[in-house]
């Protein structure tokens, strides 16, 4: 009795040109393989062909390895035929991911030219291991010598981008005699206008509609993430110092904290001037922004839209017992009214924490801290101090060297920005504004708004001027 004809898949995959050099061209891999099936009694259903992938590419990015699997699991390939196992994985985890769908489905795969290695017997089994294992070591010393002089040429400030992938406003130039990345003076004028209408107005959309009716009507929301997220733009790159800057490393700081605020354009066309501000008194989540229109002429039929604040965890999540609504326009009237005294308590604290902080125990060096590691290794080395107390002192004396990493030096404080606006006629300047101006006003002056129980307003943080 004959047996039944199996239907094979075959997959062929090359990665680097040197590959084809070596004559492991996909073609070359293709017709070794339908000559194999030929050979064996199979039937060719398909070619799975990963080009310019390594076998150490994460699986989802493989995606003619995706396309064989859904054969597999709809019945349509019984065995599936690759030149080599390094053509197959090279990663152990992703390889028995594989396996465990091609058991469930009872497909079996073989390696042409390695007869040997096989998932069927126990010396197949174990050449397989090996060889995945040699395979993947290889792989990982070759990324890690890579990723070695990657940051040797970064650290030289050496250029490892083309033209192609340089970031808005830089291009390659040369710098004693050494290409590196430099700033393009024709796209210069619009990064900067870009950092500082963001700064000032701290909404993505209008700064997109800035960007594109002054400077470049193809600027897209895509770039403006990319530049709002690429530390190139502060000089760096993986946290090393690489190219000339546009922002300070403090500035940039404030821009992430603006770019991660919750501003979103509402269906309704609410505007919540003080999203992100307001904290619930009770379980401490920042209150979310909700609304009403209500109809306050029934003759006209005129209507008008109310904003609220709401702790989503009592309303949605029912689990906090704050059910409280809190207005905004309660909010903006209080604040109007009572900016400027706000604004000296919120003076007064601030000089209080800081006069504590400056009678708190003066801080070693760690120059200081060196020397006196350094004593203590020669008293010990004397015999003068028993191993004990010389461990315990020298453990304690590296944990301070240690813990100066953490200390943060608090900058001086700098009301200058609210400080003069306080001295203009804010009143007439605010009123004058549209709505989506007045939440820009707020968030320029005010970081957060803390309530009392009853919640009222208990007292107001302000922002400090940044310097760039």
């Amino acid at each position: 009795m004959s047996e039944k004809i199996k239907r094979c898949a075959i997959y062929i995959r090359v990665s680097t040109s040197e590959q084809l050099v070596h004559g492991k061209s996909l073609e070359a891999q293709k017709d070794y393989l339908t000559s194999y099936a030929k050979d064996h009694g199979m039937i060719p259903v398909g070619v799975y062909a990963d080009e310019g992938k390594t076998a150490r590419k994460e699986l989802k990015k493989r995606k003619a390895i995706h396309a064989l699997l859904e054969d597999v699991k709809a019945g349509k390939i019984d065995v599936i035929l690759f030149w080599r196992l390094d053509r197959w994985f090279r990663n152990m985890s992703d390889f028995y991911k594989v396996q465990d769908i091609l058991d469930e489905y009872k497909v079996y795969w073989i390696s042409a030219s390695e007869p040997g290695i096989n998932m069927e017997t126990r010396d197949g089994r174990l050449q397989l291991n090996v060889v995945l294992s040699i395979g993947q070591n290889e792989v990982d010393t070759t990324s890690e010598r890579i990723k070695f002089v990657n940051e040797a040429s970064i650290r030289q400030k050496k250029v490892i981008f083309g033209e192609a992938n340089m970031p808005r406003g830089y291009k390659i130039g040369v710098v004693n005699g050494q290409k590196c990345m430099v700033k393009d003076p024709d796209q210069e004028e619009l990064v900067n206008a870009f950092f500082d209408y963001f700064e000032k107005h701290q909404g993505k959309q209008a700064t997109l509609r800035y960007i594109q009716s002054h400077y470049d009507p193809s600027f897209s929301y895509s770039c403006l993430r990319t530049m709002l997220s690429s530390e190139f733009y502060k000089g760096t790159y993986r946290g090393i110092p690489y190219c000339p800057s546009y922002v300070s490393e403090v500035r940039w700081a404030r821009l992430q904290k603006i770019s991660k605020k919750n501003i979103k354009n509402t269906p309704s066309g609410r505007i919540y001037y003080f999203t992100g501000m307001i904290r619930c008194p009770e379980c401490g989540q920042i209150l979310a922004g909700t609304g009403c229109r209500s109809i306050i002429n029934r003759k006209t039929g005129e209507k008008r839209d109310y904003c609220y604040y709401r702790c989503n965890r009592a309303m949605i999540d029912r689990i906090c017992t704050n059910r409280h609504k809190v207005s905004q326009n309660l909010i903006e009237t209080y604040l109007l009214e009572n900016l400027e005294r706000e604004f000296e308590e919120y003076k007064i604290r601030v000089d209080e924490i800081q006069k504590k902080n400056k009678q708190k125990p003066k801080v070693r060096t760690e120059e200081q801290i060196e020397k006196e590691m350094s004593r203590l290794n020669l008293l010990f080395q004397k015999d003068r101090i028993t191993w004990d107390y010389y461990s315990k002192e020298y453990d304690a004396l590296e944990s301070e060297k240690n813990g100066l990493k953490a200390i943060i030096i608090e900058p001086e404080s700098d009301y200058s920005s609210v400080e003069s606006l306080l001295q203009k006629d804010f009143l007439a300047i605010y009123h004058s504004l549209a709505e989506e101006n007045r939440r820009t006003f707020w968030r320029n002056i005010i970081r957060q708004i803390h309530l009392k129980p009853d919640y009222t307003i208990n007292y107001v943080d302000f922002v400090q001027s940044v310097s760039v």
